[in-house]
């Protein structure tokens, strides 16, 4: 029996799942690792920790299996973050990831020097959650570290040395770094070379699905694995959702909602239409595009509510379920970290709007999740607006587990949804580059059509998506009457 390994490095915890030959899931495991935030905006995480969580998930999901019949193993990463690490590897300080936000000075200051380049080749604003920021930002306020540094790495392109001893990126997790260049599928040298970085400090790139080296015996002692068995670049965490969700084809869409809440759709091609409100970015499926819409903390909005004021998810679901539909005028503007999608603002800020003496905690509560669907309409709108099809609209992640969320989405999207049945997309998709790229299966029809799993159909309720078609019209008015106010003008 063989077998592909997916291992996926997400922002709380690292996911492992062992596939058979057919895409069956017969192992998983899971680690979690902390958040630092040693100053306002600033998000970071240890990569030793990560190390550690690669290892412990890998053995759970493998059991007592014989790690010689892995064939391949696929890593999967959270997007945007920066290793900086010295000639051998070692990294020189703690990661800022994609969450930390403090580089908007030197944001503003690239988007003078090279504004224009980047809307050509990157399709994008330079923001603090890219990558390119924070190199940015190290070069100006730690001079000492940029010049130690031999590589920037991100994420699962560390971990991945760490395997094998190999430096490289891949095509689907540089995309959206906002120093690459999206149409030749490399670094660009043009938007390096205006902002004055060195190009060096980006390794070569490659297609997710080729091999990119082998376990090294270090690394086989220190993770359970056999020395030897090969490593595919992998991908990073959302491009290998999209996998992992089969969103392999025009007109398949697929949304989630987990720390972040997103939705993603296959392309042919890119479209300048979508800048600065949709992520270009490269699909794992070489040649091929996907676009991602964001609410960079969709569940993670709920989560900060069940922290903050108490109870279980399963009772904020009962009271929420209590509620009609539309909170009785509550909104509330999930942007914790930010808004996103189709207006990226690092200094927007949540909040509830339309609070009344009636209003009890679920109507907090439902108010929560109507507004991470609605900042996810906005997403579906946008795919419409570049003229992609959407014709099979899935819903995954989290979210997805509480049918209340299922239908809430459903008659937000005045769509009816169809449930992804499989869980832990990202290291799904990580294990299907793996077996794509090892030969255990011939392509990515077949290792999607194995693998993912869809459950049931929710239906849209004619009714409900009348009146919330109206409510979303006032939530769209939102942010316009408060940009303002954010930029404390």
């Amino acid at each position: 029996m063989r077998y592909v390994l997916g291992v996926d490095l997400g922002t709380g915890s690292a996911k492992a799942v062992l596939l058979d030959g057919e895409g069956v899931q017969i192992g998983r495991g899971t680690a979690e690792y902390p958040l630092h935030k040693p100053h306002p905006g600033w998000v970071e995480q240890d990569g030793e920790d990560w190390w550690r969580a690669l290892g412990a998930a890998a053995r759970q999901a493998l059991g007592d299996r014989d790690p010689g019949q892995v064939a391949c193993v696929g890593l999967s990463g959270q997007l945007n973050g920066a290793v900086f690490v010295d000639s051998a590897g070692q990294p020189l300080r703690r990661v800022p990831i994609w969450l930390d936000h403090r580089s908007q000075k030197e944001c503003e200051w690239a988007e003078q020097k090279a504004g224009d380049l980047l809307k050509e080749r990157a399709l994008s604003r330079l923001g603090p959650v890219n990558t390119l920021a924070k190199v940015l930002w190290l070069k100006a306020n730690e001079p000492e570290i940029y010049r130690q540094a031999r590589w920037a790495l991100l994420p699962k392109d560390w971990l991945r040395l760490r395997l094998t001893g190999e430096v490289g990126s891949e095509v689907s997790d540089a995309s959206v770094t906002a120093a690459f260049d999206l149409y030749r599928r490399e670094w660009s040298g043009e938007i390096l070379e205006a902002l004055e970085i060195d190009a060096g400090l980006f390794p070569p790139v490659m297609d997710s699905p080729d091999i990119a080296g082998q376990i090294s015996a270090q690394a086989a002692a220190e993770t359970g694995l056999k020395a030897g068995t090969p490593v595919v670049a992998g991908g990073g965490d959302m491009p290998c959702m999209i996998l992992g969700s089969g969103v392999i084809a025009p007109g398949v869409v697929a949304c989630g909602i987990g720390t972040a809440a997103h939705a993603t759709a296959y392309a042919e091609e890119l479209d300048p239409r979508a800048y600065n409100k949709l992520w270009p970015m490269c699909h794992p499926i070489p040649g091929k595009y996907a676009w991602l819409g964001c609410s960079f903390t969709g569940g993670a909005s709920l989560k900060w509510f069940k922290e903050e004021f108490g109870g279980s998810y399963d009772d904020l679901n009962a009271a929420a379920a209590r509620v009609p539909a539309g909170a009785e005028g509550l909104f509330f503007m999930p942007w914790l970290e930010g808004s996103a999608t189709p207006c990226p603002d690092p200094s927007a800020r949540g909040g509830f709007v339309g609070l009344a003496l009636r209003h009890t905690r679920g109507h907090l509560v439902r108010a929560v999740m109507e507004g991470v669907v609605y900042d996810l309409r906005h997403s579906l709108d946008c795919f419409i607006a570049i003229g992609l099809p959407i014709d099979e609209l899935r819903i995954g992640e989290g979210g997805s587990h509480s049918p209340l969320w299922r239908q809430i989405q459903a008659d937000i999207f005045g769509r009816d949804v169809v449930r992804i049945a499989t869980d832990d997309l990202s290291a799904v998709g990580a294990a299907l580059l793996a077996g794509v790229g090892c030969g255990l299966y011939p392509d990515f029809a077949t290792a999607c059509s194995g693998a993912v799993k869809l459950a049931e159909t929710v239906p849209c309720r004619a009714d409900q998506a009348t009146a919330y078609a109206r409510a979303f019209a006032r939530y769209g008015a939102l942010y316009p009457l408060l940009k303002e106010w954010y930029a404390g003008k």
